[in-house]
């Protein structure tokens, strides 16, 4: 009886279509799985980073090549809705955090070009990165009501009442029987890796829980994805309580999961960083299970070949166009690469962290300084050097603070900066100038100041920045220790520094030895 009853709506499609002129004909196979079938798409990025033009990278044969821009994504993005809104598949377009922090547009603006851009390209939700934090809570509250879409987080609460500060979730239709939901988590790390100011009124909780909760809450209404800031370890303690997550897009990490990573057999995601790939995951639904299949996966480059969005291309004009005429201003050269590279500067010695730390030290005259390889955020390539190079580096306003400490609690400031691996790319590394130590596995030795041994009994003056001294990164050895402040953002000293010798280089020392 099915099979008479599929053929006889064959007969009748067919006759339908024709008189239509469409030639497309379908078997009683095609038909039954498009009628008990959903499809849809989900693109999405992580990690943008204020990254809203493109920007230069050096290829592996040295050749440098244009990537990323958000006009280009956008693009895509519309190329691919086009094409899906014709087949009748919806499309939605996801964003795993960290959209702010890291260029002048976005230090300037305080990420309000980048909700504006999002608004146009219909953006269905976004995930809550910890740089959303970086220019205030009143400034992340207030893009929140600019945004068009959805905001989300399951995990960070309001201090005072212990409420979710955001949705944590939100359902997208499918059909009227199906919706696809997608579940927001934010790492634990945004407490510390932001200014204390910026967090004082919110406080993170697990969300291996928060995340389960809302899982078995939306479990029966169809395919449910995880959109995390997070690390990929706490992914998969997610993935591991809640198996049957159809995938998690992730980010925090920063890095391409291509192939995805599995985790308790759930599929992980992760669109590298800055813009430079978009993530596609093609997924059909049983619309009597209401279950999800990822039937295709891939990340797509984002290149000069793509002919930008013209709508999207026309906001970062208005934008740069804005931009003070002195952050193009050229203010100095540097006679060699400053080496800035994330997968170098959070677990060695730079020249690029040397010299950052030396001019810290000589504009405070205290023995030794520190600074955050999280706190400096780009290479400086060698020759011309403008403002604006300067605020990729260090896009933090973090001031310059003095502060007098033990010998034996500059150990324990040094311990906790070699706690991390390699893989971990550690923000909490620190650079130093003034002193000197090798590190075996995760204990320091061997530690000079000026080439004498470090007394643990004698007090040493340190420079460090307010953000490592009010606690960021886990550096609790410095709260509440008597401090002069300078007043002075680091940033502003980079700027004055390169200004006024005109040129600048730096190498490695052999401050820091790895001896494992």
């Amino acid at each position: 009886m099915k099979l008479i009853r599929y053929t006889l709506l064959f007969t009748i499609l067919f006759f339908i279509t024709a008189g239509f002129g469409i030639t497309k004909t379908f078997t009683p196979h095609e038909m039954k799985a498009s009628i008990s079938t959903i499809k849809a798409t989900i693109l999405f990025f992580n990690d943008l980073h204020g990254n809203l033009v493109p920007f230069k990278i050096t290829m592996k044969d040295g050749t440098k090549a244009n990537v990323g821009g958000i006009a280009n994504i956008a693009a895509l993005v519309k190329e691919i809705r086009e094409k899906n809104n014709k087949q009748g598949i919806k499309t939605f377009l996801l964003v795993a955090g960290d959209v702010l922090q890291g260029t002048s547009m976005s230090t300037i603006f305080n990420g309000k070009p980048d909700i504006e851009i999002f608004n146009k390209m219909n953006v269905s939700v976004m995930t809550i990165g910890n740089h959303e934090f970086d220019f205030g809570l009143d400034n992340l509250l207030l893009l929140k009501k600019m945004a068009k879409f959805p905001i989300i987080s399951s995990n960070i609460i309001w201090r005072d009442n212990k409420k979710l500060m955001n949705e944590p979730s939100v359902t997208l239709p499918l059909s009227k029987e199906v919706s696809l939901t997608v579940i927001g988590a934010t790492t634990t790390e945004l407490l510390t890796t932001t200014a204390r100011g910026n967090v004082e009124k919110v406080d993170v909780i697990d969300s291996v829980e928060t995340v389960t909760d809302q899982f078995k809450k939306f479990a029966k209404k169809g395919p449910i994805i995880l959109l995390s800031h997070s690390k990929f370890q706490k992914d998969s303690d997610i993935a591991k309580a809640n198996p049957e997550l159809t995938a998690i897009i992730g980010g925090h990490d920063q890095i391409l999961f291509d192939p995805q990573k599995i985790a308790s057999g759930v599929p992980v995601f992760q669109a590298f960083e800055k813009g430079r790939y978009l993530g596609k995951l093609d997924i059909s639904i049983n619309k009597k299970t209401k279950k999800a299949v990822i039937e295709k996966s891939e990340y797509i480059p984002v290149t000069s070949e793509i002919k930008p969005d013209f709508e999207v291309s026309k906001i970062v004009d208005k934008y740069n166009s804005q931009l003070d005429s002195t952050m193009k201003k050229v203010i100095g050269e540097s006679l060699v690469f400053m080496n800035g590279e994330r997968g170098h500067i959070r677990y060695e010695e730079t020249n690029l962290g040397n010299f950052v730390a030396d001019i810290m030290r000589e504009y405070t005259s205290t023995d030794i300084s520190m600074i955050n390889a999280g706190g400096l955020r780009s290479s400086i390539n060698k020759g011309p050097v403008t403002v604006e190079d300067i605020f990729k580096v260090m896009p933090y306003p973090n001031e310059i603070i003095a502060v007098t400490l033990t010998g034996k609690e500059i150990i324990e400031i040094l311990t906790r900066s070699v706690q991390g691996s390699h893989k971990d790319e550690d923000g909490g590394f620190l650079h130093v100038s003034g002193i000197k130590f090798e590190i075996l596995g995760k204990n320091v030795k061997n530690i000079t100041v000026k080439d004498t041994a470090l007394d643990p009994q004698k007090k040493y003056t340190v420079t460090t920045t307010d953000f490592i001294y009010n606690g960021g990164d886990g550096y609790k050895t410095f709260m509440n220790k008597p401090c002069t402040k300078t007043g002075l953002p680091l940033r502003e000293l980079l700027v004055d520094t390169l200004s006024k010798r005109i040129k600048i280089e730096a190498k490695v020392e052999g401050r820091i030895k790895r001896t494992e």
